[in-house]
């Protein structure tokens, strides 16, 4: 029996399922023969990179298997620009955590959150690459491990700036719930419940919170660079984030 006799023997809804099985999975393979990702598309949430990306634009992004990053040190000197401005702009996972899924949408209608292990990808333009060691702004502390220094087009500061110092851990504490901690890179520690950051600097250890406060961002974080931009259509992704925000106010 052919193919299409089978198919034409099924329930309408059922085609339509296989179609768009077909459909996505085609799409998928060719994002990821081109582009090195199998979801190469990303809805802008903030206004950090304003006027170069705004709020709703969608963003496609080349896998960083498949491109390499021009700073914006590199880019003035050779004369690259990418969304209006010297040097490409990355989308990249802050402190190394996973991305947030569909699922965690609920936990947030719920109010208890989705682990603070997890976070939404940031798209940043890279400024500069330092070194361990280096100081990550003029000034500035010593990088305690090679990485970008980032910052969106809109921003005063960059991220490596923006950021706050909360308090001071409790070590003795985290020895005894090693499970609840993860090291994302020499030494700082990721809080997977609260999402807040460890680190310490000579003999003095603070705990934190921001996007990527007082580290640069390591090239394994770096999920892609962006390549092009489609104004609004990122709404249609945004609308479920913007119901769970308007019923977390309600309740």
């Amino acid at each position: 029996m052919k193919l299409s006799n089978t198919l034409a023997g099924l329930p309408s809804f059922v085609r339509d399922i296989i179609f768009v099985v077909v459909v996505v999975g085609g799409v998928s393979l060719v994002s990821q023969a081109l582009l090195g990702l199998w979801t190469p598309m990303v809805a802008v949430e903030s206004g950090s990179m304003v006027p170069n990306m705004n709020i709703g634009d969608i963003i496609i992004v080349q896998g960083i298997s498949r491109t390499d990053v021009i700073t914006w040190e590199e880019g003035e000197a050779k004369g690259y620009r990418s969304f209006n401005n010297p040097g490409d702009v990355i989308l990249y996972r802050p402190y190394g955590k996973k991305k947030l899924g569909v699922l965690d949408i609920i936990p947030g209608i719920l109010g208890i959150g989705s682990g603070g292990d997890k976070a939404t990808p940031i798209i940043h333009r890279a400024m500069r690459w330092v070194e361990k060691g280096e100081p990550m702004w003029e000034g500035g502390p010593p990088a305690p491990f090679a990485g970008y220094i980032t910052k969106g087009d809109h921003n005063e500061v960059i991220d490596q700036m923006a950021g706050r110092i909360l308090g001071v851990p409790n070590y003795s504490y985290i020895r005894e719930h090693p499970e609840r901690f993860r090291e994302t890179a020499d030494g700082i520690l990721v809080d997977r419940e609260t999402g807040l950051v460890i680190y310490s600097q000579g003999n003095t250890s603070y705990v934190t919170d921001g996007i990527s406060y007082l580290t640069p961002v390591r090239k394994e974080w770096v999920i892609g660079v962006a390549r092009y931009r489609i104004p609004y259509v990122g709404y249609i992704r945004l609308i479920p984030e913007m119901i769970v925000d308007w019923i977390r106010g309600v309740i």
